[in-house]
């Protein structure tokens, strides 16, 4: 279970490069039936807290990545205007 959590961690954050909603609906599904498969062998509430863990993992590490994408490019530096010329 940890390492689906970590796994669907490092995959948020390999998406928050694109923010866009739907970049995490495969993701998520991929992660569905990870879970399903798993919770076959382990039990029905080891594969809900697996797939809520994941998801909660997956969607902090993604609005992570996203909010310091988005801070970084507002805070980029600005060009001089006497710099257009050159």
């Amino acid at each position: 279970m940890l390492g689906l959590v970590l796994a669907a961690g490092a995959s948020g954050l390999l998406l928050s490069c694109y923010f866009r909603a739907y970049a995490m609906l495969p993701p998520v599904s991929v992660l569905l039936g990870l879970v399903y498969f798993g919770g076959q062998a382990d039990g029905l509430m080891k594969g809900t807290l697996a797939f809520v863990f994941s998801l909660i993992a997956m969607l902090g590490c993604f609005l992570i990545g996203a909010t310091i994408r988005i801070f970084s490019d507002n805070f980029a530096p600005t060009r001089a205007p006497s710099e257009d010329f050159l």
